[in-house]
Order: structure tokens, then sequence, then C-alpha cells
């Protein structure tokens, strides 16, 4: 199964999404779920592994919210 993933803009309660030429079919299934946060980050395996081994001797107290800090700065 060929399967196309996007994060699109919704603009005018409409969105647009383009289809490579290499995805060729007549009909599709479209999905819309929200998105939470304002941009997803893909990582790789190897840096998700970097991530848990720095964390496992952090102190969870001194971490501050993402959307306090969002809110505070963005």
């Amino acid at each position: 199964m060929n399967a196309i993933r996007k994060i699109v803009a919704v603009k005018d309660h409409q969105i647009n999404i383009e289809i490579p030429d290499t995805f060729t079919t007549d009909k599709v299934e479209i999905i819309i779920f929200p998105v939470e946060e304002e941009e997803v980050y893909d990582f790789s395996e190897e840096e998700k592994g970097l991530m848990r081994e720095r964390l496992k001797n952090t102190d969870p107290s001194k971490f501050e919210d993402w959307r306090k800090l969002r809110e505070k700065y963005l």
C-alpha cells in the first residue's frame, strides 16, 4: 500500500494536497487529524537513542513545560 503523510495548513477552511506523479490511483481515503504542536520533528533511531541516554541521568524537576516556554518566548 502506498501512503502519503503530510502536515498541511488550513486556510479559509480548506486544504490543498499535492500528490506526486508516482502516486497513481483514481480514489483516495482522507483522514484528517488536528496537529497539537506547531511543528512535527522526525528523529532517526540513532538520535532517539542518544536523547534517551542523556535523559537517563537528568533531574525531571529541572524541566520546564514546553507550552509555558512557548507562551513566554514565541
